[in-house]
């Protein structure tokens, strides 16, 4: 190998190891000045990574079957059904029984004191916003989906 590939090459490796939008040290920027083959592959290089950040303009459906076979290509572990399928059912259930019992205990807690009503209601408040907030929490894929969907 000749002097003048080793130096090219010891000047890329310079580049490569430098963060985006870093200040090019002065003898790299001198070595690429002078040096048409390294100055193209920087040039390469810019016009890769600009390239690469163009979105993309076709959306793809979730049940492409060519998804499931880059999945494949990338990880051989992957499972076509690993995502298991969204039910609603628990969450319906268990919201119904909580209206039921908020019914249920606002229509026999009458008869007692008026600030522990309120107590009680806090706490149902309470029990709500929390049943909301893990409802959201738990289903956060299927909402980033259809906002993303609506906002197109």
């Amino acid at each position: 190998m000749d002097t003048k590939n080793k130096k090219c090459e010891f000047y890329m490796n310079e580049f490569l190891k430098l963060d985006k939008n870093e200040r090019l040290p002065l003898s790299l920027t001198l070595h690429l000045l002078f040096c048409k083959e390294c100055r193209t592959t920087v040039r390469k290089f810019t016009l890769a990574e600009q390239a690469c950040k163009l979105s993309i303009n076709k959306p793809v459906d979730d049940f492409d079957p060519s998804v499931d076979s880059i999945m494949k290509a990338i990880n051989p572990n992957y499972e076509v059904n690993d995502i298991p399928p969204l039910s609603m059912k628990r969450w319906v259930v268990s919201g119904i029984l909580m209206i039921i019992a908020m019914l249920f205990f606002g229509i026999t807690g009458t008869d007692s004191d008026s600030q522990l009503s309120v107590s009680f209601y806090l706490v149902f408040a309470g029990i709500v916003t929390a049943y909301c907030a893990m409802f959201v929490g738990c289903n956060m894929d299927f909402f980033v989906k259809h906002i993303n969907k609506f906002a197109q």
